[in-house]
């Protein structure tokens, strides 16, 4: 009897011992479980003020807990961007990595887009810096005045055109002062400003930033080198391309020069 009871105690912690082996081992098992959250990543080497293509992103899944700050979940808030430093594969993609308000100088961010010789390229100015020149044109800063920079009224993000008016030569030899539209609905990326010498707080505004082509660039360059040039502010909701012929001062004895220029 003594020997059943020795048995039946020896079976009853077999079995106590065999479940706390499996709660252990189960337990062992199991891995914490934490919630995360996609981030974007550095899928290849991105050079500083280069674009970011979206074949150089990925998104991997991070703890929630110790998400970066300025982390991107999603690649397309990145893809377009120009990246202000160079990011090593694997590093994440921030909102301070990122130029956003230049993300699409060539077609992703607000403004109007032109068509046409003298048309302005879709984006909206963040400065003067490199990474506010539209593609394809050039940062190009002119001589302004009182008069020719309609008053400083001009502000970076207004269109302008540009007339420029200057001594020309003829086919015989002779000369006259010629104006012309030297380019239309040009981006205005900037000032050009100075402190004045005599009030430390007081900005002169010297020149203004403009964004244009190459053959714009030269023929406004010629303008001011060897002309003036003066700038009309235009309306933002005002696209329009003309294609008015230069003038010289004959146009006063035309008997038609008021149906033709009112």
């Amino acid at each position: 009897m003594q020997r059943k009871g020795l048995l039946g105690l020896a079976v009853v912690c077999g079995l106590i011992a065999a479940g706390s082996i499996y709660f252990y081992l189960h337990n062992v098992k199991q891995t914490p479980v934490f919630e995360t959250k996609p981030l974007v990543v550095a899928k290849t080497l991105i050079s500083a003020r280069s674009v970011i293509q979206v074949s150089q992103l990925m998104l991997k899944d991070v703890p929630r807990e110790g998400y970066p700050q300025g982390g991107l979940s999603s690649l397309n808030a990145a893809v377009g961007s120009v990246a202000l430093v160079n990011l090593n594969k694997g590093d994440p993609v921030l909102l301070s990595h990122l130029d956003q308000a230049q993300a699409s100088a060539g077609g992703g961010s607000t403004g109007k887009a032109t068509g046409g010789p003298g048309g302005s390229s879709t984006g909206s100015p963040a400065g003067s810096s490199a990474l506010a020149v539209p593609a394809g044109k050039r940062a190009v800063a002119i001589p302004i005045g009182l008069v020719s920079g309609v008053g400083f009224q001009v502000k970076p993000g207004d269109h302008v055109d540009v007339l420029v008016t200057m001594e020309v030569k003829g086919a015989q030899g002779e000369s006259g002062t010629t104006t012309a539209l030297a380019a239309q609905d040009v981006l205005v990326l900037g000032l050009g400003e100075s402190l004045s010498s005599g009030d430390k707080n007081k900005v002169d505004v010297k020149s203004y930033i403009l964004a244009l082509t190459v053959p714009q660039a030269m023929v406004v360059t010629l303008g001011t080198e060897k002309g003036t040039i003066r700038l009309l502010l235009r309306n933002p909701a005002d696209q329009q391309l003309r294609e008015d012929p230069p003038v010289n001062p004959n146009v006063f004895s035309d008997p038609g020069y008021f149906s033709k220029y009112k």
